[in-house]
């Protein structure tokens, strides 16, 4: 692949937003080893978001979720020299195959998946023992290109502006993110309040709450301030930039197993993760400045790595990975729902807020 030309890359993710955000350090690893390469992206409409403002990349290409988009697929024919399949998932790889012209990227092993090893010039097998940034890594090492594992979120000043609007006189303030795409995920609305009147009284801090333009998501964030103290503080909408900087200047993050947590993650605030059901060897955030291959191995309990505590039951059945609790008669994760607002207190006071001196 030598070429006095610099190389073009494509990084492929048909998957959800936040999977998209995990493959961020593809396109830093690629731009550190070769300056001069250009490095693009193809994703789902609707998550290309996540990527604004990111100066490893481009030009971010979309396609319809639902909808057949093979006559885009093929405007890209062979027009990187490089395609990445970022995730094993079908359109992922096909695409991949379809913009490369020397494909390569991740699947699963499966028997089934053959025509995918046809496809790829070259792959490598996920291995769920691993994280899933270091999953998506690995084929760089393919290409001579050292793996660096840094999640990279872009931040809009104009954020800063929104703290200064809704926190006066430079007050300690905490952002709780409840929401997920999947309510299989989501603690209960009377927990998010309950932390909330904590936060506000045992660690003199403001309790602020994000929004999202989602109906399901605004009655859930309105059970919750029927919970929460009066001066509980809501977030204005904003993008997702903006929203990184609100984080960014936190003094700590508590969210769900979301897209939002892994950005806080990977700003480097302190970040309380509650998890369910969900494999933290391979799903939990990526903490800020980690180079583990697995770092939230043990895979349920309270683990804390560098900036990120990741909050889990340790029953036996902890995590099963499903989206249906087999213990439960009401089907919620009964795992999740298990963890008390005074414990995430607890973690706060030990391991996750910053210390102030103002």
């Amino acid at each position: 692949m030598s070429s006095t030309k610099p190389l073009t890359y494509l990084i492929v993710c048909c998957r959800y937003i936040g999977d998209v955000l995990m493959t961020t350090p593809l396109a830093l690893s690629i731009k550190t080893a070769q300056p001069d390469a250009v490095v693009d992206y193809l994703v789902f409409e609707g998550t290309e978001g996540i990527l604004a403002k990111n100066p490893h990349v481009r030009t971010v290409h979309t396609i319809p979720n639902k909808k057949a988009s093979i006559g885009k697929l093929f405007s890209l024919y062979r027009q990187y020299d490089v395609a990445i399949a970022a995730y094993p998932s079908d359109r992922t790889v096909v695409a991949a195959a379809i913009a490369g012209k020397y494909a390569i990227g991740l699947t699963n092993g499966w028997r089934r998946e053959w025509w995918k090893h046809l496809l790829l010039d070259m792959h490598y097998v996920c291995y769920d023992r691993l994280h899933v940034v270091q999953n998506m890594l690995m084929p760089l090492r393919m290409l001579g290109i050292e793996p660096i594992p840094q999640v990279v979120v872009a931040t809009d000043a104009a954020g800063e502006q929104v703290v200064q609007e809704l926190v006066p006189d430079d007050r300690p303030y905490l952002v709780l993110h409840p929401y997920s795409r999947n309510s299989f995920k989501c603690w209960p609305a009377e927990a998010w309040g309950r932390l909330a009147a904590l936060i506000s009284t045992q660690l003199d801090c403001l309790p602020l709450f994000t929004v999202t333009n989602d109906a399901a998501d605004k009655a859930y964030l309105d059970a919750i301030l029927a919970h929460a103290p009066s001066g509980t503080a809501v977030l204005n909408r904003c993008n997702l930039n903006q929203l990184a900087a609100v984080i960014a200047a936190a003094d700590a993050y508590v969210g769900s197993d979301t897209l939002v947590t892994h950005m806080a993650a990977a700003l480097g605030t302190p970040t309380i993760a509650l998890y369910g059901a969900s494999w933290t060897r391979y799903w939990a955030p990526w903490p800020d400045g980690c180079h583990e291959f697995s770092p939230f191995v043990q895979n349920k309990g309270v683990q804390r790595v560098g900036n990120v505590t990741v909050m889990q039951e340790a029953w036996e059945c902890v995590p099963c990975n499903k989206e249906q609790c087999r213990i439960s008669t009401r089907n919620r994760s009964e795992c999740l729902d298990a963890i008390t607002p005074d414990q995430v207190l607890g973690e706060l006071q030990k391991h996750a807020l910053r210390t102030h001196s103002k």
